[in-house]
């Protein structure tokens, strides 16, 4: 019985230094901040006009700059992981609707934030326009999403 946990003690089943270098492993981690502000932006959207609570506008404008701050790190790091895990492989098929995907979703939300601060600005409350391009946003995320869980191997085709 020694042996056994003396050998298993010197097993590093957790190596630090390639879960912080791996080529591939941020990517995962950091586009989770950009897709849950966004989402959690149009909760309190959602709230805000349900319990017509200001603040709950603000907390929603603040979600969404967080998550159009946090994008370029998280395409940074899609870059990163489709050079270094994907050895850069031809965009073709999932890897390339990933890709128009994200570029089309980060673009929808810098667009969105954009929006939002000028209404902000002008103290004009959302209207048709920004819920529509919010729902063109979600879906692209959603798709985006998607197709990186296939890409990635995570998600079965």
């Amino acid at each position: 019985m020694k042996l056994f946990l003396a050998h298993a003690h010197s097993l590093n089943p957790f190596d630090l230094k390639a879960a912080l270098l791996a080529g591939h492993a941020q990517h995962p981690v950091i586009i989770h901040f950009p897709i849950g502000l966004f989402i959690a932006s149009v909760v309190f959207d959602l709230l805000a006009v349900w319990r017509k609570k200001p603040i709950l506008a603000a907390v929603a404008y603040y979600n969404l700059l967080g998550a159009a701050l946090t994008l370029p790190l998280a395409i940074a790091t899609g870059l990163g992981a489709w050079q270094w895990q994907l050895e850069g492989a031809t965009l073709k098929g999932n890897l390339r609707l990933h890709m128009i995907c994200a570029v089309t979703s980060a673009l929808l939300i810098f667009f969105l934030c954009w929006m939002r601060s000028r209404l902000r600005a002008k103290n004009i409350s959302l209207g048709v326009s920004y819920v529509t391009v919010t729902l063109f946003a979600l879906m692209a995320i959603t798709l985006t999403g998607h197709l990186g869980g296939i890409v990635s191997g995570v998600e079965m085709p």
